[in-house]
């Protein structure tokens, strides 16, 4: 694939980069369309933004040489982007629906890094058969097959099948436990609302359609059509309804697997696996999700067939006994500025609470403020319970595990190689047991991701970092899978 003369991004780019900006000028233009004077300038901003967008397409030249991709742009000073290809993480395509009405597709080129993670290194759009093509060449020279070998994903038989009720499942239970209780709370007050009052409804309403509804129909619509398959050393995804996302990445391309597990799916025993891969996130630039909410006895299946890499045995060890300590510690103060600051909310808000709730005494507030209290304190020691079991700490050979969540329950199995920085802290309740947490900085698709272990003593987590010299001394590590 070589292009001495240069090609351009298909027209319809113009439009893509105009939408924002004319939808934003002709709403000030209705605002102000009584004032002449500003609707001229208005009208004449628009006329700029349509020549800057068109000088901007006409002065972009793309040019595939035999060993990287080069961006040119001459417009008021000359900007020029070189990718060699053997840095390139991912090729992936999108077709969001101005792409299905022009028939084109985005091609999104990332490459290692995580000074830009969050989003694509190059953005190229071109017809749909053509973007296929560079797709497929450009896969030819970072994977050990043709991505056209994996373009008729129709064709392609997944490892798990997922149906339309996987999907709902998986858009409906797979959000964080925080966010479906608001929705929770959102539907009572509403409910409430309705049978009690009759009035006053429509407020909680919005607010349960915005925390629940709409992004349940978020992840349907995303989520729609959800493939993954592995080819070789390559994982490939694919999913979208309204706006298709394809991409495929190299095995030595993944940092970490997380294997989440929220509340409500752990009580379907479900479980959903995400990956950190450096230049890659899904559309929305979150870590990309190679399998839905599925049973969790077919992730171990799951695993092994995908990331047969990331698999090892486990030798897991719990928080020790003396870690108690510092967690009822730290929950503790949580639970005394949590009463202080109920304390002073129904002190400052018992006079209005009165005149408006019609009570007859202040000592029903006080049982109310009481019972929150109550509450509070008995959830915030449930927490530091879970808080001591959850918590896990293993180590293998190239990888460790650390499992986290109080709540929604995260279990993160990262490589050695991929660590950036490596933090220890010990309080000083923390250090009369010798014990610590550690923090671990790795390069993710959100451009750094830590992940903080729970208590354990001090020489159990200074073996990690220790195993990471160690493989730097004894030539284990191979920087060329650590993405530059």
């Amino acid at each position: 694939m070589n292009s001495s003369e240069g090609i351009r991004h298909h027209p319809s780019i113009i439009i893509e980069q105009l939408l924002g900006v004319l939808f934003t000028l002709a709403i000030l233009f209705f605002v102000l369309y009584e004032t002449t004077s500003y609707s001229k300038y208005l009208f004449l901003l628009a006329i700029i933004s349509v020549i800057v967008s068109y000088l901007w397409w006409k002065k972009t030249l793309i040019y595939f040489e035999d060993d990287e991709l080069v961006i040119e742009r001459n417009l008021v000073s000359k900007v020029k982007k070189t990718i060699p290809y053997n840095k390139i993480a991912s090729v992936n395509i999108e077709r969001k629906i101005l792409n299905r009405l022009f028939g084109t597709s985005a091609l999104k080129i990332n490459i290692n890094s995580g000074v830009n993670a969050l989003e694509p290194e190059a953005t190229l759009v071109f017809k749909e058969d053509f973007a296929v093509k560079v797709r497929a060449e450009l896969s030819a020279k970072l994977f050990d097959h043709s991505y056209a070998e994996c373009v008729a994903a129709d064709d392609v038989k997944p490892l798990i099948n997922f149906t339309f009720k996987d999907i709902l499942i998986h858009s409906i239970f797979g959000m964080p436990t925080g966010q479906s209780l608001l929705a929770l709370i959102f539907l009572a007050w509403t409910i409430i609302s309705l049978f009690l009052q009759g009035s006053g409804v429509m407020v909680p309403l919005i607010l349960f359609i915005l925390t629940e509804i709409l992004p349940s129909l978020g992840g349907v619509i995303k989520f729609y059509n959800f493939k993954m398959y592995r080819n070789g050393d390559s994982i490939h995804v694919q999913h979208g309804m309204l706006q298709t996302y394809r991409s495929s990445f190299k095995i030595s391309r993944i940092n970490a697997v997380c294997i989440k597990q929220p509340f409500l799916a752990r009580l379907l025993k479900k479980s959903s696996i995400e990956l950190e891969v450096v230049g890659l996130s899904d559309s929305n630039g979150k870590q990309p999700t190679i399998c839905l909410l599925a049973n969790d006895a077919l992730i171990p299946g799951v695993m092994n067939e995908l990331l047969p890499e990331f698999i090892y045995d486990h030798h897991s060890i719990k928080q020790p006994a003396v870690a108690k300590y510092p967690i009822l510690f730290g929950y503790s103060l949580a639970a005394i500025v949590a009463v202080l600051i109920l304390v002073a909310v129904g002190f400052i808000s018992m006079p209005y609470i009165l005149d408006i709730g019609g009570l007859n005494s202040s000592s029903s507030i006080v049982y109310i403020f009481g019972l929150l209290a109550v509450l509070t304190v008995a959830s915030l020691f449930v927490a530091a319970h879970q808080s001591y079991t959850i918590r896990e700490f293993d180590m293998g050979k190239d990888l460790f595990t650390f499992v986290n969540g109080i709540v929604d329950r995260e279990t993160s199995i990262v490589s050695y190689d991929r660590v950036q920085i490596i933090e220890t802290r010990s309080s000083h309740i923390a250090r009369h047991f010798d014990l610590a947490k550690c923090k671990i900085s790795l390069l993710s698709s959100m451009g750094e991701r830590n992940i903080t272990s729970g208590y354990f003593y001090e020489n159990e987590l200074s073996k990690v970092s220790d195993r990471i010299m160690e493989r730097l001394r004894d030539g284990e590590y191979d920087y060329r899978l650590n993405g530059a």
